[in-house]
């Protein structure tokens, strides 16, 4: 139904950048009720925004909370939740790497955090940033950007 409005306000002429802005405005609204009642769905519809905007990629926010969701068992046997390394360990780690166009900084450390909470029972850290590298950024099957914003998607 809101749609509709919209698309009729647009034919009829009383759309502008100023109606547009108050609009997101009352949305907004609307949001912060869904987020405190529903913020499952909150989430997946900000992702969603998140991507339209910008592309399937992590921005500091989101690459903070998905790797903060990050829950594992080590070599050890000691549970683990969150980050091993920080960003820029990652950076450094990988600066002789090279990154499809598009690939930002917090790509890489969701992208290896994740990787290594996968794989640190079989895997020593050099071994999981050779695999982690080649499964997110050098897959050939992928076609596209943005696979580890896909796949901690399909995972979450």
């Amino acid at each position: 139904m809101y749609k509709k409005m919209l698309e009729q306000a647009r034919q009829d002429g009383v759309t502008s950048e100023k109606t547009m802005w108050a609009s997101i405005e009352n949305i907004n609204e609307l949001l912060e009720l869904v987020e405190e009642h529903h913020p499952d769905v909150y989430k997946k519809f900000m992702r969603r925004q998140h991507e339209l905007l910008y592309g399937p990629h992590y921005n500091e926010l989101l690459a903070m909370e998905a790797v903060a969701s990050i829950a594992y068992t080590d070599k050890d046997g000691k549970r683990k939740e969150g980050a091993y390394w920080t960003v820029e360990q990652i950076e450094e780690a990988t600066r002789g790497m090279s990154f499809p166009a598009g690939t930002t900084k917090y790509d890489k450390y969701v992208a290896f955090n994740s990787f290594r909470s996968d794989v640190c029972k079989k895997l020593d850290d050099t071994q999981v940033l050779q695999a982690g590298y080649a499964f997110y950024f050098a897959d050939e099957d992928y076609i596209g950007q943005g696979k580890i914003w896909q796949y901690m998607g399909c995972v979450r």
